[in-house]
């Protein structure tokens, strides 16, 4: 062909390619967004199945940032700075970007160019407005129908499934039980693939914190709410604060007492994130509390490597005589999501882009793939996998790194919950192929206990209007605000110095923690309860 003729050619083609798609932009100038995304995924490939269709069809580029070290301190030298991306999401840091001036109002956007993000977020909206109206961001879930079950329940007392079976499959009560569990197959087994046994580990790396200061709750029966937990009293709902708690006590004694005994790690207080994924995927641990989005890298890789090494969750409390209800009721973390900033130069581009994701078909391909290649749908419209898809989605590294839909999943607008056509958007959710979809080794440990998800282990959630306090946000600067960053500090500098501290001192460095904690709480209580009074009333 003619040079000439084959560069009209090829112009030709790139018009009716873009015609055909949809695109935002023209094919010959892709628009590139810059985002930064407060999560620790690895820089992406640069090609991906998913990916390079999203590119095709919208014609954007993401230049993306992840999070690299502690998230509040990169906030903080954001904003200092005044270097913004086009997009952020920072988790519950987002808020921060508000109050400095640096975000751009929604309404109007979504109004005129974002007809799926309208419609798709249209019953959570009135939560979404902040005190002036405007929405600032999107959460990353959007719930538009049917709520959906899961496999794993939010959170737990995870315990190696190798312990559960040599004891016989007990179910796991009490703190007591399940540390006695451990301890005992440390003793018959010290050593695990020739490496020392490790019996319990928590995570306390940076904001990832919580993981072990917010267990007191847990221990009470509550579900995660926070640093604080509203408590029905009288008809109302009064926030309580339990760091102070007998349960927090009884908690961190008992962990002083397991790390004395050597069975909590002696790394467990300096371990980043990485290391404590790293330690629990190579089966050498036996238990750690967590939620679930937390350790699940590591249970997927499990599955994949040494399925009897998997974790088990239970709904482990204080006492046995405390009613347990440690799982969430469905809800949108309405107060933080995907933003555009002042810096974003094409924000209805950003806006369209934002609302491509969002739509149904495209959720389907970022959450199961390409239908007939990575998914079947039966006669009644339902999807599901053959083995060998199945095979492919259980590699976690396939999963993100050749398929790609967790670059486009964790922190942009996605879906979750039931269809109108009674498919879940998220797969591992898919109504009565939890269990048939589940590994041989899950099953094992279901069919064990007579459960077909191991949600099933714990009851049912309490239906709350206000759920959960911690997507309540304290004004930047206000007293609340210091008292919270102080309270923190707090945790940060003693919880590790009772744990690990002499047995015969920790009554000492509990009485120092809680006189050093103690004068931080009231600001916070201060906002909390007027922020549940209102949504109670306005919810």
């Amino acid at each position: 062909m003619h040079l000439k003729r084959k560069v009209l050619f090829l112009l030709l083609l790139a018009v009716l390619t873009v015609a055909a798609t949809g695109a935002i932009v023209t094919a010959q100038q892709p628009k590139v967004f810059t985002v930064f995304l407060g999560e620790a995924l690895p820089d992406y490939p640069g090609s991906t199945i998913v990916g390079d269709i999203i590119e095709k069809e919208t014609g954007v580029k993401l230049q993306r940032e992840y999070l690299v070290g502690d998230l509040e301190t990169k906030v903080g030298l954001m904003i200092a700075s005044g270097e913004l991306p086009d997009m952020l999401n920072c988790a519950h840091f987002t808020s921060l970007f508000k109050d400095a001036g640096m975000l751009i109002p929604l309404n109007d956007l979504v109004e005129k160019y974002a007809p799926n993000i309208k419609r798709l977020y249209a019953k959570h909206w009135e939560q979404l407005k902040q005190d002036d109206g405007k929405v600032y961001w999107l959460p990353i879930q959007a719930i538009p129908y049917g709520a959906d079950e899961a496999k794993y329940p939010e959170l737990g007392f995870f315990i190696s499934k190798k312990v559960l079976k040599e004891a016989g499959w007990p179910r796991i009560k009490t703190l007591d039980q399940y540390f006695d569990l451990i301890e005992n197959y440390v003793k018959k087994h010290p050593k695990i693939n020739g490496q020392p046994t490790i019996g319990y580990v928590t995570l306390f790396d940076s904001w990832r914190s919580f993981a072990t200061t917010n267990v007191p709750q847990h221990l009470l029966g509550y579900p995660n709410e926070g640093e604080f937990v509203p408590v029905m009293e009288e008809g109302r709902y009064i926030v309580r604060q339990y760091h102070t708690s007998n349960a927090a006590y009884a908690y961190y004694k008992k962990l002083n007492e397991m790390y004395n005994k050597g069975i909590v790690d002696k790394e467990t207080f300096v371990m980043n994130y990485d290391q404590y994924i790293e330690k629990l995927s190579s089966g050498r641990v036996l238990g750690t509390f967590n939620q679930y989005w937390q350790v699940q890298e590591a249970q997927e890789l499990l599955l994949r490597d040494d399925p009897e090494s998997i974790f088990v969750p239970f709904p482990v409390v204080l006492d046995e005589l405390i009613e347990e209800h440690q799982r969430d009721i469905p809800y949108i973390q309405a107060t933080q999501g995907i933003a555009i900033t002042t810096a974003c130069k094409d924000p209805v581009g950003a806006i369209k882009f934002l609302d491509y994701l969002i739509r149904e078909d495209t959720q389907i391909l970022i959450q199961w793939g390409i239908k007939d290649v990575h998914y079947k749908v039966d006669n009644e419209g339902h999807f599901y996998r053959t083995e060998e898809q199945k095979k492919l989605f259980n590699d976690p590294e396939w999963r993100r790194d050749v398929f790609g839909g967790p670059y486009f999943y964790n922190s942009f607008c996605s879906l979750r919950g039931i269809d109108p056509n009674g498919n879940s958007f998220m797969p591992d959710r898919q109504p009565n192929l939890i269990y048939s979809d589940s590994q041989p080794s899950e099953k094992e440990v279901m069919d064990a206990y007579g459960i077909k998800a191991f949600t099933e282990l714990y009851n049912k959630p309490a239906e709350k209007k206000y759920y959960p306090l911690w997507t309540i946000t304290m004004p930047a600067g206000s007293p609340a605000h210091i008292e919270e960053t102080r309270l923190k500090d707090v945790l940060n500098a003693y919880v590790p110095k009772m744990v690990m501290s002499k047995t015969k001192d920790f009554d000492k460095v509990w009485n120092e923690y809680v006189k050093a904690i103690t004068p931080y709480m009231k600001e916070q209580i201060k906002v909390y309860q007027e922020q549940i009074d209102w949504r109670m009333e306005n919810w």
